[in-house]
């Protein structure tokens, strides 16, 4: 009787094995996929690849498969022409920027993503009507070619006696996002 039981736990330990095997496998499969996945077009370059988390305006800096150098800034109560315009309720901040596509696709800048932040550490979101305010700016949302660059303008809306400090840009809504100094 002794034995015929050794012999059933035996068979037992043998019939795991193959799920045991199976889990290592699959374990293995899902570890090369991910480890490859760095490879695709909406990855950030490689590590390899020096990435400024902070510039200051002249300054490229990355974020995802962005570059962005900010070329200029301005400050105005209003923004738009005789037909669309818009004022502010503290002072429009404008943000004048280049964005170059370093993908292998083409992608958009979304506004919602851009922050400005005053000298007393607030965040100001850009200004989406505002931005549109602005003659032929509808080139920053639109969709950028792998390679190329575009120029416009982010608008922020800060209280007057705001000191704009910085603002972080982000190539998507869940990256880490670039600084650049404003003063």
């Amino acid at each position: 009787m002794a034995k015929r039981k050794e012999a059933d736990q035996a068979k037992r330990k043998l019939r795991k094995w193959p799920w045991i095997l199976g889990v290592l496998i699959v374990i293995g499969v899902v570890v090369a996929v991910t480890s490859n996945s760095g490879n695709d077009a909406t990855s950030p370059p490689p590590a390899d690849i020096a990435e400024p988390q902070s510039g200051a305006i002249g300054q490229p800096v990355r974020d995802g498969l962005f570059e962005f150098t900010v070329v200029g800034v301005d400050y105005q109560p209003s923004v738009g022409g005789p037909h669309f315009s818009e004022t502010a309720q503290g002072q429009y901040v404008l943000v004048t920027m280049r964005v170059r596509n370093i993908g292998d696709e083409p992608r958009g800048l979304s506004d919602a993503d851009q922050y400005l932040f005053d000298s007393n550490d607030r965040r100001h979101a850009a200004d989406s009507v505002a931005g549109m305010a602005i003659p032929n700016n509808e080139v920053l949302y639109t969709p950028i070619n792998p390679g190329n660059g575009v120029e416009g303008t982010l608008v922020f809306d800060v209280p007057v006696n705001a000191k704009p400090d910085r603002v972080e840009l982000h190539d998507s809504t869940f990256s880490g996002g670039v600084s650049v100094v404003l003063g």
